[in-house]
């Protein structure tokens, strides 16, 4: 359900059942990454907090506030390292009362889930993360790339935040497994990886140039 920043490895576990889902993710960002934010974020942690303990602990508290989504944890694993986890009835609901309007990013039924971020409706996920939107973080993402190869964005976070910037972005991955109530019959865009699940994985740098959308769709009986 997130993708926080740039230099870091998110892994979501989904498990849907009829009536009910969970999500666990396993948030690991580069501490070089963080020095970075600390010094030019607006949002600003207070006390012993660093600007990732605040983002974690800030879309916990947004899940555990909406109707519907429930039993949020937030752990902090080690240094920069997180882990997660609610319940919710609907995730695209759950993504709607986030963002305050109904989004196009996240679409479930009862038989089917898919999703596509693309740059058309990537302000929809802006407002789901509003942390994303921070001024002196989204200059990183995808609204503000808009036409840069890859190249191009490792040679401007190299000059942003320095020579090691480029290998740990190129390290970074976003993967998603879920599990789904059914037998799956019709997947595109994602790995199958058993009779009722599938990974959705991508490289960190897709989401950062958003050059094509990011997009899965699976149907089960």
């Amino acid at each position: 359900m997130i993708t926080l920043m740039a230099s870091c490895t998110v892994t979501e576990n989904l498990t849907f059942d009829t009536g009910s889902a969970a999500s666990t993710t396993d948030i690991h960002v580069q501490p070089f990454f963080i020095d970075v934010l600390e010094d030019y974020s607006e949002f600003m942690p207070s006390g012993d907090e660093s600007i990732m303990d605040s983002a974690v602990t800030a879309f916990a508290g947004q899940v555990e506030n909406s109707e519907q989504g429930y039993d949020t944890i937030s752990i902090k694993t080690g240094e920069n390292e997180y882990v997660l986890s609610f319940s919710f009835s609907d995730l695209a609901r759950l993504a709607d009362e986030m963002g305050g309007q109904a989004q196009t990013i996240i679409r479930q039924s009862e038989k089917s889930l898919s999703f596509e971020c693309s740059i058309d409706n990537y302000t929809q996920l802006e407002r789901i993360v509003p942390f994303l939107a921070d001024p002196n973080i989204s200059v990183f993402l995808a609204q503000y790339n808009i036409g840069y190869s890859e190249q191009d964005y490792m040679d401007m976070i190299t000059f942003a935040i320095g020579e090691e910037a480029p290998e740990a972005l190129r390290t970074s991955m976003i993967t998603v497994n879920v599990t789904v109530p059914g037998t799956i019959t019709s997947i595109t865009g994602a790995d199958q990886t058993g009779p009722d699940s599938f990974t959705f994985s991508f490289p960190l740098i897709d989401f950062l140039l958003l050059a094509q959308p990011l997009a899965f769709s699976v149907q089960w009986v």
